[in-house]
């Protein structure tokens, strides 16, 4: 099997900076990594050319009319070959509300949980000044 040499540049997004990183590879390791101005710019340069990632944030339908979506998000990065697979699976599923910020979807999806983001209460939301059936009688 023969090595590919490589030299790609790109803009880094490890950090705010935003560094035009020049990394060159053997087709199987980064070789060299120029242009971070921090550590996290070398770390990035190598995995963004040989194994990206990328944090995944989506919405899944809920189904009420009031929500009729819950925004979720990875709570890690997942591997760019599998953000349309992890996509397809959120988008067939329906979230049943009331949910709550970080409350777990999907627990494995290939070592990354999927957590809700945002706190939606239940479909039906009395109107302002009137009690729900949770509070009659209290």
């Amino acid at each position: 099997m023969s090595r590919r040499h490589a030299v790609l540049q790109f803009v880094c997004i490890a950090c705010p900076i935003g560094c035009r990183l020049t990394v060159e590879t053997d087709g199987r390791e980064a070789v060299s990594v120029e242009g971070n101005r921090c550590a996290r710019g070398e770390v990035y340069g190598g995995e963004e050319v040989l194994a990206p990632k990328r944090l995944v944030t989506a919405v899944v339908p809920t189904g009420s009319s009031v929500f009729p979506c819950a925004p979720v998000r990875t709570d890690g990065p997942v591997p760019r070959a599998l953000v349309s697979g992890l996509l397809s699976e959120l988008y067939g599923r329906i979230a049943l509300l009331p949910v709550r910020r970080g409350q777990v979807l999907i627990e494995d999806f290939h070592g990354v949980r999927v957590v809700f983001t945002r706190t939606l209460p239940p479909d039906e939301v009395p109107p302002v000044g009137k009690t729900g059936p949770e509070t009659k009688g209290h």
